[in-house]
């Protein structure tokens, strides 16, 4: 989600920080937290209106998102091993100051969502379908924290199409409008739940198809960012997991139709 960045960057300031009475708050941690509440009450009404426990989904919901976070983490300092190799590896990678998240981490919760549909006594699928609805609302509002807080920002450019954004050091150009792009994608991910699921398709199909679709629109706006996460210096990574999960997803997807 957010890139590492200098400690220079962490003057707190506007947009990247809320002042609420005398404290700075990261704007993207209280997106977060916001997406992550509204995302799991939605689920467990979701839930509810289909007959299973809103609280066994809840509390399923809060479980993934803390597996995700750490599973986002884990990723970002795989992904960006070079930029720790000359620091206190253990003070700096844990550093709760310190930006540096990736979403694709956060498909860890894929595995684990297995094992916690067993305990919460929920078909694997079935709980994927309702959880989906809550990882939209999750995203969109943590997106939203990525606008204010400048990270996975786009390139700059002087096309009409360009906004006026921060990035994550405070500088305000005119940039490609990436999240608020991936904003828009989420929420017509949002749009087709809606839509589709009055309909009685197989279980899991909701899921997959949110998951498919992500991956499609992430492959289209990885390169558009103006700072990337690479491999090798030349590997889009995040580009290849997008192209995986859309494949692999849609893949399952066109199997149970």
């Amino acid at each position: 989600m957010s890139p590492s960045f200098p400690a220079a960057a962490m003057v707190p300031s506007f947009p990247r920080y809320f002042r609420i009475r005398r404290h700075w708050i990261s704007a993207y941690k209280i997106f977060l937290c916001i997406g992550i509440y509204m995302g799991t009450l939605l689920s467990a009404a979701v839930a509810q209106g289909s007959g299973i426990s809103p609280l066994r989904m809840g509390a399923g919901c809060v479980s993934c998102a803390i597996v995700g976070m750490v599973g986002a983490r884990i990723y970002h300092l795989i992904v960006s091993a070079r930029l720790y190799m000359n620091e206190r590896f253990w003070a700096e990678a844990w550093n709760p100051k310190r930006g540096g998240w990736s979403i694709f981490g956060g498909l860890l919760i894929v595995p684990f969502s297995f094992v916690l549909a067993v305990w919460l006594r929920i078909p694997v699928a079935v709980y994927w379908d309702h959880m989906i609805v809550g990882i939209v609302a999750t995203a969109v509002w943590g997106r939203f924290g990525c606008v204010c807080n400048g990270c996975c920002g786009g390139k700059r450019t002087t096309e009409w199409y360009g906004v006026r954004m921060y990035d994550i050091r405070g500088t305000r150009e005119r940039r490609i409008p990436v999240q608020w792009l991936e904003i828009g994608w989420w929420l017509l991910a949002g749009a087709g739940l809606l839509w589709l699921w009055p309909q009685a398709l197989p279980p899991g199909s909701y899921a997959l198809g949110v998951l498919s679709w992500y991956g499609v629109g992430r492959f289209w706006l990885e390169p558009l960012r103006e700072e990337p996460a690479l491999v090798a210096g030349w590997v889009y990574i995040n580009q290849v997991v997008a192209a995986l999960l859309a494949l692999g997803a849609g893949g399952a997807l066109l199997f149970l139709s």
